[in-house]
């Protein structure tokens, strides 16, 4: 068990920050750290850093805190919401001195930062990218054989669509909604996060992956490398190629 109170006091986001994740978000992360006491652990989608310093403050919190990992990829350089600021300049503010260890990779992404994982070894995944459909399903099945089996994947933004009607970007709701294994949603303040659990055979993914595809409308078009999924999910990799049927909104 980490204590709430000790994240609440360190969790202050510097005046800059308009985005990130939320102090309740910030303890649904850190109960879902303390359940799974992760060795490693992998965030896609860095911002301003604010999810950084509450991961970073938890994995300190559990026992040989130096011998664990955390992490963080994001394409962009500068703050997406505020670009007189690096990415991740917020967790430098909030939390300077981890004890753990942060590997930023910038700029990077689920793909990407596969080259420098072993497969199997990604304790507790969180996904905080781009949330447009299908983007948050790329990530997860980019990065779904590099975690252990069944591992949990921390969600943002699953109710950003209805939260905040300004930005009407649905993948991480739709997936999450979707979801064929066993999930956690956040409650009251915290309802914006979720987290899910991999099956233990991968290849069931497959006809969910299929389905939010084919289902779902997309709100964007994503580039050749980024359907570059793992040999396991070829066939999605296959449809993706081929989207003569599917409804992508321009």
């Amino acid at each position: 068990m980490i204590p709430a109170e000790g994240l609440r006091a360190m969790f202050r986001p510097p005046p800059w920050v308009t985005g990130g994740i939320s102090t309740d978000d910030a303890l649904f992360l850190v109960e879902r750290i303390a359940a799974v006491q992760p060795q490693t652990v992998l965030e896609i989608g860095i911002g301003a850093g604010t999810s950084a310093a509450a991961i970073l403050y938890a994995l300190d919190q559990l026992p040989a805190a130096a011998d664990r990992v955390l992490y963080s990829v994001d394409v962009a350089p500068r703050c997406f919401f505020n670009p007189h600021h690096a990415t991740g300049a917020a967790a430098e503010d909030m939390y300077p001195a981890p004890v753990c260890q942060w590997r930023r990779r910038i700029p990077s992404d689920a793909r990407r930062i596969r080259a420098e994982l072993t497969p199997g070894t990604i304790d507790l995944i969180f996904v905080d990218g781009d949330h447009r459909h299908p983007w948050p399903l790329l990530d997860v099945l980019h990065v779904a054989p590099w975690a252990r089996p069944e591992a949990w994947i921390a969600l943002h933004d699953v109710s950003l669509a209805r939260l905040m009607p300004q930005f009407q970007s649905h993948g991480a709701e739709w997936l999450f909604s979707c979801w064929p294994e066993a999930f956690l949603a956040g409650v009251g303040a915290a309802e914006n996060i979720g987290a899910v659990r991999l099956p233990a055979n991968l290849e069931q993914l497959i006809p969910t992956a299929l389905e939010l595809l084919t289902l779902k409308r997309w709100e964007g078009q994503p580039r050749a490398d980024e359907i570059d999924l793992p040999l396991i999910f070829a066939p999605v990799a296959a449809a993706l190629r081929h989207p003569r049927s599917w409804h992508v909104i321009k």
